[in-house]
């Protein structure tokens, strides 16, 4: 498993412990979040662990590692916010080549923080978005999920890339097109509505991290899953 070592071990002040580390492991296995949070409630090394678990190969275990990262850290923020901060700038940071390791959830773990605390770290949410810009282009779908998890709380820190986010509706990788319309489902965006519908049929598959099951769903029911979202908004305006 591909691991960034103790540069997130040096980072929270502690050693890694594999008994720790295992038991966290038995708990996403078992999606039991409750029970990761208390652990990170009495010791905020846990977020180190979990970080490092983002980076599974299992990639199931990897996403509710995500997961549990964000929830996990709403607990430490709650007492320790700058400490958090820490971790946000560390996971921006291992998306650079100086880093000397590639965070390859770094997107989707900063998006988690940021949904899971959404009156905190406004100014990462940017940030995050920016990360469209980056020329590793496999971290696109990523970072699309990361920037709609954040939409569903705080649709405004993102906004301004929606123009971007659009003209991926029209990429020709499908995990990229998929994320694209998931995106802008949550971010209510009633301009894409027409190169939604244009996607309806669109058979090419996507994997997508939802209901805590890595799931195969089609770039058209991801489109027609955000045209809903659409619709809810202007059956809510009335």
């Amino acid at each position: 498993m591909p691991v960034l070592g103790d540069q997130w071990y040096s980072l929270v002040g502690g050693d890694h412990s594999d008994s720790r580390r295992d038991s966290i492991i038995s708990e996403l296995h078992q999606s039991t979040y409750t029970a990761i949070t208390r652990r990170a409630e009495k010791d905020k090394r846990v977020l180190s662990e979990l970080i490092a678990l983002t980076l599974s190969e299992n990639d199931l275990l990897g996403w509710r590692a995500v997961k549990a990262l964000g929830q996990a850290s709403a607990v430490v923020a709650a007492r320790d916010a700058e400490f958090v901060r820490g971790i946000l700038r560390r996971l921006q940071w291992s998306l650079n080549d100086e880093s000397g390791s590639i965070g390859w959830r770094a997107p989707q773990a900063m998006g988690a923080i940021l949904a899971a605390s959404p009156g905190k770290f406004a100014e990462f949410a940017p940030i995050i978005a920016s990360m469209l810009d980056l020329d590793e282009t496999h971290f696109c779908p990523g970072v699309l999920w990361a920037i709609g998890v954040i939409a569903e709380q705080h649709a405004a820190r993102v906004q301004f890339a929606l123009s971007q986010i659009r003209a991926l509706l029209h990429n020709a990788s499908p995990q990229t097109r998929g994320m694209a319309a998931f995106c802008l489902g949550r971010l209510r965006d009633a301009a894409s509505r027409d190169a939604l519908a244009q996607l309806a049929n669109d058979d090419a598959r996507v994997r997508i991290f939802e209901d805590d099951e890595l799931r195969t769903r089609t770039v058209g029911a991801l489109a027609r899953e955000a045209i809903e979202h659409l619709r809810k908004q202007d059956t809510d305006k009335h």
